[in-house]
């Protein structure tokens, strides 16, 4: 069995990357680094349920309104045609209700898709 201290120590320290990597891709795409933005995209995508499950221990629901992760990685991966990282964020997307605001970036990006393949 975990040490509930290790596990909170742990699930801190995943939520302070994922600040950190939020902190980058705000720079990144303040200096025009789209390689970069995409770059701390991936890395934070995969802290988001952790980001949900604290918000909803600490404050009783997922109040968190912007998610560059998805919203800028949906956006910036689309115009690539990289459909994997595009249903990287759909499959995350559908595990957790709390992202259904943010299909419409995952609705979006299959659009630009499907237009680059017309």
């Amino acid at each position: 069995m975990t040490d509930p201290d290790t596990s909170t120590i742990t699930i801190q320290s995943d939520i302070d990357r994922y600040y950190y990597y939020l902190n980058m891709i705000t720079e990144n795409v303040r200096n025009g680094y789209n390689y970069m933005v995409l770059k701390y995209c991936n890395l934070s995508l995969p802290l988001i349920p952790i980001l949900i499950e604290q918000n909803k221990k600490d404050f009783g629901e997922f109040d968190i309104t912007t998610l560059p992760a998805i919203e800028l990685g949906a956006k910036l991966w689309s115009y690539q045609g990289d459909l994997e990282k595009i249903k990287k964020i759909e499959s995350l997307i559908n595990s957790y209700p709390e992202l259904e605001p943010w299909r419409i970036h995952l609705d979006r990006a299959y659009e630009r898709l499907n237009e680059q393949s017309e």
